[in-house]
């Protein structure tokens, strides 16, 4: 029985997932700088260093200044600068290979007056996603911002980078791919653009998780580099977008039932929003849920728990939706494995 839900990671799964992925041929020209802020693990980290990455991604400062700690000396903090932390950014920038990202020349102009140690500079193309960054389309922005880094000298310049955020609400396959051309076209002009203005190469850097089986030759063509992070782990939002099978999912929530309801195929458990957050989306059921069932051994994810998902989610509560052969293997005390919408979520959840 656990304390209190845990997080157990299938680090054969894992390994699995990551050898897949560096030994397609798709991507044999292509640099990966995969996103940390899935595991947030100097150990799980180890499995990419063996692989041979030695570039990464982190969204927040403090992981930043964490993986540092760890060895990784050439990190990019995807999330735009904050000019509140100008100084901390210049002290970690003394210790390692630091590429900052902005979207703004007023506070480009900032960070490039405040940090003295040499950073790069990444510049955020929004490309359909609506989220963050100059539109790709505006050009002017882009080599304003090209040119403030050239006349300061200390700093430099990384390329344009673009998440393709959308590709998580796509309905069909179709829908990603549509978004990815649609994306990276646009991308490619802007390219096109910096290139003939500046006489230097402008690397474009996009990267999700459920672009990454349906990437072609030609969609990668002008690509530099690559930036996913959720296939380390997957999650049942991959499974649902087709982007893995529900048994590459390899991290779980530990739960422990708490009561049984066998008049309404209905489970509680010690899970709630706390520990899985509370995105949704479609099972293999075909309803919404928060996560499906498995069975969990001492260091591994077993075989799925058919026609079991969590169904619903107070704070520290979860009610599971069950078959009435659930009551038949389990009893309160018992514990169960949750594979979760989000992976990236719950683990940033249970880490605190």
């Amino acid at each position: 029985m656990s304390v209190n839900p845990k997080i157990l990671i299938d680090c054969n799964r894992s390994k699995a997932n990551l050898k897949a992925v560096f030994e397609d041929v798709r991507f044999s020209d292509i640099t990966f700088r995969p996103h940390y802020k899935t595991h947030q693990s100097i150990g799980a980290g180890m499995w990419f260093r063996n692989a041979g990455i030695k570039k990464i991604t982190v969204s927040s400062l403090p992981m930043a200044e964490y993986f540092a700690a760890g060895g990784w000396d050439d990190i990019l903090i995807a999330l735009p600068l904050n000019t509140n932390h100008i100084a901390q950014y210049d002290a970690l920038a003394s210790k390692i290979k630091l590429h900052l990202l902005v979207d703004n020349n007023e506070v480009l102009s900032l960070a490039l007056s405040g940090i003295k140690n040499p950073v790069s500079f990444y510049l955020k193309a929004d490309a359909g996603y609506g989220r963050a960054g100059w539109p790709a389309e505006n050009t002017r922005e882009f080599l304003q911002a090209f040119q403030l880094i050239a006349k300061k000298g200390t700093h430099s310049f990384s390329g344009i980078l673009s998440h393709f955020g959308n590709t998580y609400g796509a309905k069909s396959v179709e829908e990603i791919i549509d978004i990815n051309l649609s994306s990276i076209t646009r991308l490619r002009v802007l390219k096109e653009f910096m290139e003939s203005q500046t006489g230097m190469p402008c690397p474009l850097s996009i990267g999700d998780t459920p672009s990454l089986p349906h990437y072609t030759p030609e969609m990668l063509k002008n690509i530099s580099e690559l930036r996913p992070g959720n296939f380390v782990y997957y999650d049942m939002m991959q499974v649902a977008l087709g982007s893995c099978n529900i048994n590459q999912v390899s991290a779980a929530l530990e739960a422990d039932i708490l009561s049984m309801y066998p008049d309404r195929n209905e489970v509680l458990i010690h899970a709630g929003a706390v520990h899985l957050s509370k995105e949704i989306c479609l099972m293999p059921d075909g309803k919404p849920g928060f996560g499906a069932l498995v069975r969990l051994y001492e260091d591994s994810i077993g075989e799925v728990i058919e026609g079991c998902f969590v169904d619903r989610l107070s704070q520290e509560h979860g009610i599971l939706r069950v078959t009435p052969v659930f009551f038949k293997e389990f009893r309160s005390g018992d514990t169960v494995g949750i594979l979760p919408v989000h992976s990236c979520l719950m683990v940033a959840a249970n880490s605190k």
